[in-house]
This record gives C-alpha cells, sequence and structure tokens, in this order.
C-alpha cells in the first residue's frame, strides 16, 4: 500500500507546472488595467511602426515598375 501512495505521489508531482510546452505561462487575472494593456502594446509602438514601414518599403522597392 505504501509503495503505491509513493509511486502516485511521484508521478503526480513530475507533472505539475503552470507553464505549456511551447513556453507560454498563463497570465494571472488578478493584474492592474495597466498591466493588461502592455499584454497588447508591443504590436502599437513606435518601434514597431519603424519596423513595420520599413518593411513595407523594402517591398515596394521589390516590385517591378510599369514602364521602366
Amino acid at each position: 500500500m505504501g509503495k503505491w501512495l509513493a509511486i502516485s505521489t511521484v508521478l503526480l508531482l513530475c507533472g505539475c507546472s503552470s507553464a505549456l510546452e511551447d513556453g507560454y505561462v498563463p497570465r494571472k487575472l488578478g493584474d492592474s488595467d495597466a498591466m493588461r494593456r502592455s499584454y497588447y502594446a508591443s504590436p502599437f509602438t513606435p518601434e514597431s511602426k519603424v519596423v513595420s514601414t520599413d518593411r513595407e518599403q523594402e517591398i515596394d522597392s521589390r516590385r517591378p515598375k510599369p514602364g521602366y
């Protein structure tokens, strides 16, 4: 009986983790408004806008221009 209890305890403790296999860690629901906004703010920062405009300019420069 004690042997099965010890085995089941070890197996139960080995699989417990709040992170998923791909590294995603769930965020707590009790975060402040500022923290919740910061989760989604990174695509809208000025630095990310510069990167996206640079990417668009590079794509435009690759396109063939009519008449040339």
